[in-house]
């Protein structure tokens, strides 16, 4: 036997870690990543471990085992964060106990011959515990001497110094770390130009759906054209009460309604698939229904949460779809089927607009507010008179980057074993297609110029707000520390005052006491 032989028969265990099935939560985006992890490693004979936030739910689901995150999402003072990464990896160096609660996972890490994390846009300010965790895994990896991939990943787009220096740990660590739009790529290769930077696509582009269009009419008793939709159950950055971004959307939504005649169907992208008729007010499945019953056509229907296969095999059916959600635009790839983003957020114009560039359809990016007073009623024409094309252009480039995305994964099998090369070549990406004429296209840059200023400046004051409220919180805690330690000091001072006083001094200060009551 080869040493390649030898080695290709040893790497057959690889922990992955994504965000998924937080206390049986589903986020389809984060799942359908790492179920394409899933399927991509194992179809070529590897094992896979997940670290979860419900490794119970996440086990069940897909059949393999799981364990748990280690936690650092409970912890909220990032000097506590900072040790309790020090004491997790001490734990795997031999220098200390490892921590009960995370033996499970130390132990799949110690059995592995490789971690991968698996697509997000997690790294960023925001999600500083989300940072940690896959800090932790980079750390425990070198430790172990075993190597580490990271793939799919959107970073920042705000990323203070401090977390930079994190990322930059972790992107030198890795054998490859793939990024998934054009801003990624530029702000990881200015944090760690040693690294090995790899302008990708989403890995989710390579799923399929799990039945034809045909069977998924009729489980779903779809309308025979419509529409896809798929909207955040929260308002926050649109500076809209949460009612009034319902309503928002409900006019908007009406609004294609009348301009196509066709139907919308509401596709929830986070709920509950453990219990899918049970909504809570932060499963999309909620937002949507109210979003239809503000509907004045009477046209928009909401379906309960399905899993990311599922929701192909209905949005394969659409002529196009139109969100505030991320994935459905990765998806307009995968199936052929034109999107449109709502951009709401600093962060969900750096996803959305990467996204639709990498399909040469970045023009399809409008923000939130532009929708109503400028645009939208503009796009929705164009994709009325001229959905062939465009249809016919995302199918092209979406044949284009599964091809790419599976020499991806080719290369990083190829390398866990020992028999090829990683892909280091960035996704060229395709000639563009808009669906503006010279003057929206103006429009559509001032708006965008307007939004993503305002938004950036949003973003900064709620990672400013979020670090005064840690430090307050912090304060706060000492100062009741503080408190109790100086209580425990007065009774101490009681207690040594009375055990100095001479004896008969208590009878005399009554006697004092009752004089001064009585003169």
């Amino acid at each position: 036997m080869t040493v390649n032989e030898a080695r290709e028969s040893k790497l057959q265990r690889i922990v992955v870690v994504g965000d998924l099935s937080h206390r049986g939560r589903y986020h389809l985006g984060d799942e359908a990543m790492s179920e394409v992890a899933l399927e991509q490693l194992t179809r070529r004979g590897y094992s896979v471990t997940f670290i979860a936030g419900d490794p119970a739910v996440c086990a069940a689901q897909y059949g393999v085992p799981a364990v748990g995150r280690f936690g650092f999402s409970a912890i909220s003072d990032r000097a506590d964060k900072v040790a309790r990464l020090e004491q997790l990896v001490a734990g795997v160096r031999g220098a200390c106990e490892v921590p009960e609660d995370a033996r499970h996972t130390i132990a799949a890490l110690r059995s592995a011959d490789a971690i991968l994390i698996a697509g997000g846009g997690n790294l960023n300010s925001i999600g500083e515990h989300h940072l940690f965790e896959r800090l932790a895994l980079t750390r425990i990896a070198r430790q172990l001497e075993i190597p580490l991939y990271v793939t799919s990943q959107t970073v920042g787009p705000h990323l203070r110094k401090r977390d930079q220096d994190l990322v930059r740990e972790i992107a030198t660590s890795a054998r490859v770390f793939g990024v998934r739009e054009s801003r990624t790529a530029a702000l990881m290769r200015g944090i760690a130009p040693e690294a090995t930077i790899v302008r990708t696509v989403d890995d989710a582009v390579l799923m399929t759906p799990d039945s034809d269009i045909a069977s998924a009419s009729v489980r779903w008793g779809l309308p025979e054209d419509y529409v896809v939709g798929s909207f955040t159950f929260h308002e926050r950055t649109t500076e809209l009460d949460v009612e009034e971004y319902y309503r928002t959307i409900a006019e908007m939504l009406d609004g294609v309604v009348h301009d196509t005649g066709r139907d919308v169907v509401l596709l929830p992208h986070m709920g509950t698939l453990t219990a899918p008729d049970t909504v809570q007010a932060d499963d999309d499945a909620h937002g949507h229904d109210r979003i239809a019953a503000y509907s004045a056509s009477g046209r928009l229907r909401s379906l309960p949460i399905m899993t990311a296969r599922e929701l192909l095999a209905v949005t394969q059916g659409a002529d196009f779809t139109i969100s505030t959600r991320y994935h459905p635009l990765v998806f307009g790839a995968a199936l052929g089927v034109p999107a449109v983003g709502i951009v709401h957020s600093y962060y969900s114009a750096t996803r959305m607009r990467g996204a639709l560039a990498n399909a040469g359809m970045e023009s399809f990016a409008l923000p939130f507010e532009a929708w109503d007073t400028l645009l939208g009623s503009s796009v929705v024409a164009a994709l009325c008179q001229r959905l062939p094309e465009f249809r016919a252009h995302i199918s092209a480039v979406g044949e284009s980057q599964r091809k790419y995305q599976s020499a991806w994964w080719d290369g990083i099998a190829a390398d866990l074993a020992g028999t090829g090369t990683l892909l280091t070549e960035d996704f060229m990406l395709p000639t563009a297609i808009s669906w503006a004429d010279e003057h929206q296209t103006e429009l559509l840059a001032l708006a965008r110029l307007a939004q993503e200023g305002t938004n950036l400046t949003r973003l900064n004051d709620l990672i400013d707000d979020k670090d005064r409220d840690q430090r307050v919180a912090k304060l706060e805690r000492q100062l009741a520390v503080a408190m109790t330690e100086t209580t425990l000091l007065r009774k101490e001072i009681v207690e040594l005052r009375h055990r100095v006083r001479p004896p008969g001094a208590a009878m005399r200060d009554r006697i004092r006491l009752a004089f001064r009551r009585n003169s």
